[in-house]
């Protein structure tokens, strides 16, 4: 597993600008996209273009797994 910090980049497929992008990878909180929680201080990568969070690293999925599980 490749470790990500804030100061990498990449390039992903954006659903928004329809088109592969070049992304960066900050530390956001994240809704989730049923609106019934927030990840907080989460490592994601973001587009390039449009600024929406179109990547997850693997190593942000345990962080995301706690969060879903304090909610159930």
């Amino acid at each position: 597993m490749k470790v990500l910090s804030e100061t990498d980049t990449g390039k992903a497929l954006c659903e928004y600008c329809q088109a592969v992008v070049s992304t960066h990878y900050v530390r956001r909180d994240v809704p989730f996209s049923d609106g019934q929680g927030v990840v907080e201080n989460v490592l994601v990568g973001v587009c390039d273009r449009c600024d929406a969070v179109i990547a997850i690293p693997s190593q942000s999925t345990p962080v995301i797994h706690d969060v879903v599980k304090q909610l159930r």
